[in-house]
């Protein structure tokens, strides 16, 4: 399975999302929707982040972070998450992610 690891800055704790800049090449380019909630993505991904059921959402292409970002809060509070934390997306099927802390 493929993964990719980014690192929380404060600016992702402070405003609840996952900046996904650096990794836009690991997410299928149809997965990239517009600005605003009217013009999303011809295709949603599956996000499961091991709290409650998965979030189906794309990404919003003009700030390059999950569209659907309010599970981000209480996934970061569940794990103690603070700036300089590493999360790893790791593909687990077309179109599906699992997204958990690194582990020391």
């Amino acid at each position: 399975m493929q993964y990719v690891e980014i690192e929380l800055t404060q600016g992702n704790i402070n405003n609840d999302h996952l900046y996904l800049s650096s990794i836009t090449e690991f997410f299928p380019s149809d997965s990239f929707g517009g600005s605003n909630s009217q013009d999303i993505a011809p295709v949603l991904l599956e996000v499961h982040f091991g709290i409650n059921k998965p979030v189906i959402t794309d990404i919003a292409g003009d700030k390059n972070i999950f569209r659907k970002r309010s599970w981000v809060k209480e996934f970061f509070k569940t794990h103690n998450m603070t700036a300089g934390d590493k999360v790893i997306i790791e593909s687990t099927g077309r179109h599906r992610y699992h997204v958990y802390p690194k582990r020391s």
